[in-house]
Parts: structure tokens; C-alpha cells; sequence
């Protein structure tokens, strides 16, 4: 289905005299619906605004498969929702919504018959008792049976969640292994961790950690099972969970496997963007994009660059870049300009794609993809920005390694800017679970998005749950915006 996220005025209205009667002919006592991926839109669709009031319903409902897009990955930030987009998303909805009453109705059903003088047989019993039998210990399950998301998003939060029964402290393990997807080459698997629930604890959050490679192999797909419950609880149904991680490189004859081989000769480096993200105002003539040489520099190297449309459109917006930076042995910065088109249209936020490409000399590639947004200036302000993270709160597992974080400048990227940030003791013990971690990020004059990472350290204890939070101060250049804290929770 090809949907918009943003709903215009006309689809608001709609809404409002759709969804109450909806709601009435569906949702007979507590029903719901239960998405737990955590993702934001604006973290796979750069025309969904971080932090908007939409940006965690859209990142939702594309994990839920709700809504997905144009063939090619994009939302039409100016398109309007047809009456036939919202029928198949209230189809599915709706479809979603009866499938959990008929489960209820099932469960109400087997307990009327088991306690009538009718017998159930073992087998038939066996086959539907497993999802809705009352246990007051708990039955551990998914929210959902499916999943996906593009193998740039660094990770998917998963809720296992604990229905029917609270009582007790019970534990139950996950694995999470490749279905057609590698581990360690498409994300990192793990084999019978454990989750720990305390007594009337019903939700806990496991994350699945993507990598994101340079190959053309289509989507594969991340199987998550849950097994060995503990304390007396057993497995509800979703037990087991598929997730499909889908490809973000076009179709090649063989060329991006050349780069990942490639990778690295003594001392040459890697190569990568400043920034996940840039920002400029149309009325810009060009805009600066720095590349980095890291990790070495030691001999003569080079990569390709290119620009892309998402949104924007060359020739429109911007005009097509693309080229071939060289690095003499020793340098470590070079940059290239994306030449912008001011027009007088109130038109919103546009962005393109960057992209770096076949590195030479035994380079690397660090960060190959980055989002160029260009800002209308013929509304609001810019500025230099304000910081925020780009999330409330994070996830992190023991057997990553890292949590990384990501902070954002938002509101403007005029001129060079930096905030400092600090990790701050929380029931996570620094040395213990993770490792104090301070320093300064500094933007230049474009540059919109960047992460740091913090160092997770595996223990024997039996402490998930943990948390410790990380702060930003002393910004300079620009002010802190919210959120200014953000939690990053330790899992086992």
C-alpha cells in the first residue's frame, strides 16, 4: 500500500467521525492492539520531522506492516491520503482487532466447555490452550508474530511481554538466530539469553542489533524464539517472532562486495561522513559536506561521492553532484559542495541522499550514507539549532558491547557549534555494566546529526533492567532542547 504519514487537514477531519464509531463496533471490553518496535519514523523516512507527534505512529505502524510507502521506500510529504489508503489501513486494523476477540472468545469458550460434563480431548485441547490458558505466574509472548525494518536502523526493541498472570519472580530465555539473514555479517545474534520478570512485572524490552553492509541481497529475515520459562510461567503465541530486515543498496553486478573486501589496508583508514545527517536553507547558494579519513593515513586513497533525490529533486532543488575525492598520505578532511536551487514556494522540508562509494588505496568505509535536508525559507526561522537525543530512552545489551547514541541539531545548522554530554550513574553501576563515558560533540556549520558510543560491559550477575541516563551540558553555540536526558536501559 503507498501512504502518506502526513495527514492532512482534510484526512484529520475524516478521522474524527471515523474512528469513534469504528472504535465502538470493535473494541468490546479491553482489546488492543500491541506494537513493540520502538523505532521512530523520522529514523528510516527523512520526510517524517524528529520528534513530531506522528514520528513514533509512523515508525509503529511500518514494524507493523500498516503502512509501508511508495515502492521505492519514500512517504509524499504533500500527498493526501486517498479513501482507499484509509480503507485497507482500517482493513487491517480492523482485522488485527477481531483476530484478538476471537482469541478471547476462544479462551472464554474452552474454559465454558472444560468445566461443563463434555471432556476435551488431550489433542485438541493441547492445540489452543497454549495462547489462552489463565496462568497466574504468566505466559510470556510477542506483541507481534512479524517485524521489519531497514538494515540501516542500527536495532529493533522488542516488548516480551507477560499476559495473563503476574505472580512470582519467573525468567525466560531468547535466541536470536538468522532465518536467511548471517549472523555477525547481518546482525548479531545471541543464543539462550535470559530475561528476568520480578514479581507483577509484565513487560520487558530485548533488542535485535543490525548491521548495516554494502552488499545487493534483497531482504533476509532475524528469527526471535523464546524458551525455558521459568517460576512456573509457560509460552503464550506469538513465541516466536520473524523479523525481515530489507536492503537498502540497489541491485549491482558485484561491486559493493568489492568495497567490504577491500576494506582496510594497514594504516589507509576508513573513509566516511562528518555527519549522519546535513541541513541547509534553500536560499543557500551550496552546502559544504565534509568527508573524514579515520583510523589511519598512511598512503594515497580515494572515494566516490554521489547525490541522490528522496524528496528533493535535482534540478529542482538541488543539482546533481558527484565526483572523486582524493586523500594525499597524510590528510585526513576533504570536502565537495551540493549546489541548491531557492524557489519562492511554500513547500516544506525536502531532502536528498548522499552516498560514498568505492574506496581505493585499501580505504575503508566508515558511515557511506548520510540525508541532505534542504529547509524553505520562505517559512519559520533558522538558526543555530538547539540539541537534542534523539530518543528518550535507549537500548542495550550486554553482549553488544556499545550502546550508541545518536544527538540531533534541530531548528538550524548555522554556523559551529558543540555540547558536551556525560553518562550519569543510574541502578547501572559504571565498571560494572557500562563504562563512564564524557566528551564534546562539535557540529560544523551544516552538519545536523551525530552519535557517540558508551561502552557495555557483560557481568555474571542476574541484573537486567539496569539503567544508567546521559546528560548533555555546557552548549556552545546553540541551546538544549528536549529531550536533554535520555535513559539508556542495560538488558542481559
Amino acid at each position: 500500500m503507498q501512504c502518506s504519514p502526513h495527514f492532512s487537514m482534510r484526512m484529520y477531519r475524516s478521522l474524527r467521525f471515523i474512528l469513534p464509531s469504528f472504535a465502538v463496533g470493535l473494541i468490546l471490553g479491553s482489546v488492543g492492539m500491541g506494537v513493540a518496535a520502538t523505532i521512530r519514523g523520522s529514523s528510516i523516512f527523512s520526510d517524517v520531522p524528529e520528534g513530531s507527534f506522528y514520528d513514533t505512529a509512523v515508525g509503529e505502524m511500518y514494524s507493523a506492516g500498516v503502512i509501508k510507502g511508495y515502492s521505492n521506500g519514500m512517504f509524499g510529504p504533500n500527498d493526501f491520503v486517498t479513501r482507499g489508503q484509509v480503507a485497507v489501513m482500517m482493513q487491517r486494523f480492523r482485522a488485527d482487532l477481531m483476530s484478538s476477540v476471537s482469541s478471547r472468545s476462544s479462551a472464554a469458550s474452552v474454559s465454558s466447555s472444560s468445566s461443563s460434563s463434555s471432556p476435551i480431548s488431550s489433542s485438541s485441547s493441547s492445540s489452543s490452550v497454549t495462547s489462552v490458558t489463565s496462568n497466574v505466574h504468566g505466559n510470556f509472548q510477542f506483541a507481534n508474530a512479524r517485524f521489519s525494518l531497514p538494515e540501516a536502523v542500527p536495532s529493533l526493541t522488542l516488548s516480551i511481554q507477560r499476559a495473563s498472570g503476574s505472580e512470582g519472580d519467573v525468567t525466560v530465555r531468547y535466541t536470536v538466530k538468522g532465518g536467511t539473514a548471517t549472523a555477525g555479517e547481518d546482525f548479531v545474534a545471541s543464543n539462550q539469553a535470559q530475561v528476568s520478570f520480578r514479581d507483577g512485572e509484565t513487560s520487558k524490552n530485548i533488542s535485535v542489533t543490525l548491521k548495516d553492509d554494502l552488499l545487493s541481497e534483497g531482504s533476509e529475515t532475524v528469527i526471535i524464539e523464546l524458551s525455558d520459562p521459568t517460576g512456573g510461567a509457560s509460552l503464550g503465541s506469538p513465541s516466536t517472532a520473524t523479523l525481515t530486515v530489507l536492503d537498502n543498496e540497489a541491485p549491482s553486478s558485484g561491486a559493493a562486495s568489492s568495497n567490504s573486501s577491500a576494506s582496510q589496508a594497514a594504516g589507509a583508514g576508513k573513509l566516511e561522513f562528518s555527519a549522519l545527517a546535513y541541513e541547509a536553507l534553500e536560499n543557500s547558494a551550496a552546502i559544504t559536506i565534509t568527508v573524514v579519513r579515520t583510523g589511519g593515513s598512511s598512503g594515497q586513497v580515494g572515494v566516490t561521492y554521489a547525490t541522490s533525490d528522496k524528496t528533493a529533486r535535482a534540478g529542482s532543488e538541488y543539482n546533481t553532484t558527484t565526483g572523486t575525492l582524493t586523500f594525499n598520505s597524510g590528510e585526513t578532511i576533504k570536502t565537495f559542495s551540493v549546489p541548491l536551487i531557492d524557489d519562492t514556494s511554500v513547500d516544506g522540508k525536502k531532502a536528498l541522499d548522499l552516498k560514498l562509494s568505492a574506496p581505493t588505496g585499501g580505504a575503508g568505509l566508515g558511515v557511506v550514507t548520510s540525508t541532505l535536508s534542504i529547509a524553505d525559507d520562505e517559512i519559520g526561522t533558522f538558526g543555530s539549532g538547539s540539541f537534542m537525543f534523539s530518543k528518550s530512552s535507549y537500548q542495550a545489551t550486554e553482549g553488544d558491547g556499545i550502546a550508541i547514541v545518536t544527538v540531533n541539531r534541530v531548528g538550524g545548522t548555522k554556523f559551529n557549534v558543540s555540547v558536551n554530554y556525560a553518562t550519569v550513574n543510574g541502578s547501572a553501576l559504571p565498571g560494572q555494566d557500562y563504562t563512564n563515558t564524557s566528551g564534546t560533540l562539535s557540529f560544523a556549520a551544516g552538519e545536523q546529526s551525530k552519535t557517540f558510543t558508551i561502552p557495555i560491559l557483560r557481568d555474571s550477575a542476574n541484573d537486567s533492567g539496569e539503567y544508567f541516563t546521559v546528560n548533555f551540558n555546557t552548549p556552545i553555540g546553540a541551546v538544549l532542547g528536549d529531550p536533554a536526558t535520555t535513559i539508556v536501559n542495560v538488558y542481559e
